[in-house]
């Protein structure tokens, strides 16, 4: 059955023109205003369709929202898309207006992730339209807090480790350029720091130069991460990753600084324990430590771990979505990524997940963010073929 026939363009439009229309910048970026509005207008899209939903309170003022399809067997099918996004500093163009010029649609969230949420929503709105029962229940969660700590995907990952919401597998809405995603990297970050004496630099030599020490850290780091990729290697997510992303020391142009501090961000890959990777780099600078009397270093622990994640290219549903992609875009194929995604919280309680969604992650977070229009339209299609045909065993 030609399933893509029940999409309104139109109305995909509308829905992702009103979601990006509507700002919900996370609130731990200047000017954040959060994802209330946002959250709210979900909520208002369901009731209109008489869909019921479960609101999950995750912290003040921030709430997931789970819209329920039920279908005719015990199966059941997550659709999750995250709702906050990053800052608006720097754009080119207004965040906020939903332009569409040339097949595009511009504005912040178009395409990281709000053409995903947009695409979820108006399938799910297109199969209750047409009063369809798809063979297996479908649950549509817009999540809170993807574009920092996860806090709205861990509360809904808890739930289902403890038994409140059961889910066979799962989609998570992403710019993947319509490529099925089944393994990417995770992150570990966290703070190293030199402590050095302070002293006149027309004596420098009474001092101990933590910038000059925080030097000999970094050579060791990237010697590090080098013989590590030449270890390991996943076949589809790519090696280990690790970059120095900020560093700050030093008082005065006259004085010899006295405390230096780096931030890392070391990329895992599936196979690899983020508390394990910390433990080496740390117990590897300590060597550094014992053989230069003069460096003393302090190794924190991580402010932020998050887990790669990895689900068989093989499994049935994972060939079905794949055989529903084909066919919009026939090149499609089943990848890896090199970034995180909501998708590791979920396989670490048992779900297998995929991310997928129209866009290409290079516009992400851009000064001009857009979504091709046309992928989006697909998307809306691969995801109602997707559910309408899901095999039940």
């Amino acid at each position: 059955m030609a399933y893509g026939e029940w999409v309104d363009e139109k109305r995909v439009v509308e829905v992702l023109r009103d979601l990006v229309q509507i700002p919900s910048v996370n609130p731990d970026f200047t000017g954040g205003n959060g994802e209330r509005e946002i959250s709210d207008y979900i909520k208002q899209f369901f009731d209109r369709l008489h869909i019921p939903y479960i609101v999950q309170l995750v912290e003040k003022n921030r709430e997931n929202v789970i819209g329920i399809l039920e279908g005719a067997s015990e199966k059941h099918l997550l659709l999750e898309a995250h709702m906050d996004t990053v800052q608006v500093k720097g754009m080119t163009i207004d965040p906020f207006d939903g332009k569409i010029a040339d097949g595009r649609l511009f504005g912040r969230g178009s395409c990281d992730t709000k053409s995903s949420l947009a695409a979820m929503l108006s399938a799910v709105e297109s199969i209750k339209k047409k009063e369809a029962i798809p063979p297996v229940s479908v649950h549509l969660a817009a999540v809170v807090d993807e574009e920092t700590t996860y806090k709205g995907v861990s509360f809904l990952a808890d739930d289902i480790f403890h038994g409140k919401l059961r889910y066979d597998t799962a989609i998570i809405g992403e710019p993947t350029n319509l490529d099925i995603i089944v393994a990417h990297k995770g992150v570990i970050r966290f703070c190293v720091e030199i402590q050095g004496q302070a002293a006149h630099t027309s004596s420098p030599e009474k001092g101990v130069n933590a910038i000059e020490n925080m030097a000999l850290v970094i050579q060791h780091l990237k010697k590090l991460i080098v013989h590590k990729r030449g270890q390991l290697n996943h076949p589809l997510a790519g090696g280990p990753t690790l970059s120095i992303t900020m560093i700050e020391g030093g008082v005065a142009p006259n004085t010899v600084p006295d405390s230096c501090k780096i931030t890392i961000d070391r990329r895992t890959i599936p196979g690899e324990d983020a508390q394990e990777v910390w433990e080496e780099i740390k117990y590897s600078l300590k060597t550094i430590e014992n053989d230069n009397p003069c460096l003393k270093l302090i190794v924190y622990e991580p402010f932020v771990i998050d887990y790669s994640m990895e689900s068989s290219p093989g499994d049935p549903f994972v060939t079905g979505l794949l055989k529903s992609v084909a066919k919009y875009k026939p090149n499609s194929r089943i990848t890896g990524a090199p970034y995180c995604s909501d998708a590791s919280k979920l396989t670490r309680v048992g779900v297998p997940a995929v991310v997928f969604g129209p866009g290409n992650i290079n516009q992400a977070h851009t000064k001009d963010e857009w979504v091709d229009l046309q992928q989006v339209f697909d998307s809306t299609k691969i995801l109602i073929d997707t559910i309408m045909e899901f095999k039940v065993d």
